[in-house]
């Protein structure tokens, strides 16, 4: 029975959906943290050329459809404290350290996203193989993800 919660139809559109995903994440990078001097033609070339990129290799594309749901709620977090702090009166842009925070939120998922998926494809003697699960089975345990959570 079909339902408007099937969304299976919609695996075939990944790449698509991946293609575009890193584009506007790139470009919105690039534009919220003024690396290239606000230049948004710039941005938007570099962001359609790490896009076509990401599209080319099948590993990227594999590594950014894990990674998506994880920036989605990041972005969410950003967005909701930048409503939180122009509903008290102030701006976002007087805390610049959130940038950095969120900044290295975004690096440390995507450097575990991929040794992850790296790890999936590459093969290893069995002897590694063990202490590496061990060690990403530690990572992902709902009891040390709380514990970094409430830490945070």
């Amino acid at each position: 029975m079909a339902t408007f919660l099937d969304v299976t139809g919609l695996e075939h559109f990944s790449s698509i959906f991946v293609f575009l995903f890193v584009w506007l994440v790139v470009y919105a990078i690039l534009l919220w943290t003024k690396i290239l001097g606000g230049n948004k033609f710039v941005g938007a070339l570099i962001g359609l050329l790490l896009a076509i990129f990401v599209l080319i290799s099948p590993l990227a594309t594999s590594i950014v459809a894990d990674i998506a749901p994880f920036l989605a709620v990041i972005f969410l977090f950003i967005i909701l404290i930048s409503v939180a702090t122009q509903m008290l009166g102030a701006n976002i842009e007087a805390f610049p350290a959130l940038k950095g925070v969120f900044i290295i939120f975004i690096v440390i998922i995507i450097i575990i996203t991929a040794g992850v998926k790296i790890r999936e494809n590459v093969n290893v003697p069995s002897e590694t193989q063990k202490d590496l699960s061990k060690t990403v089975n530690l990572i992902f345990h709902p009891t040390f993800l709380g514990t970094v959570l409430i830490l945070a």
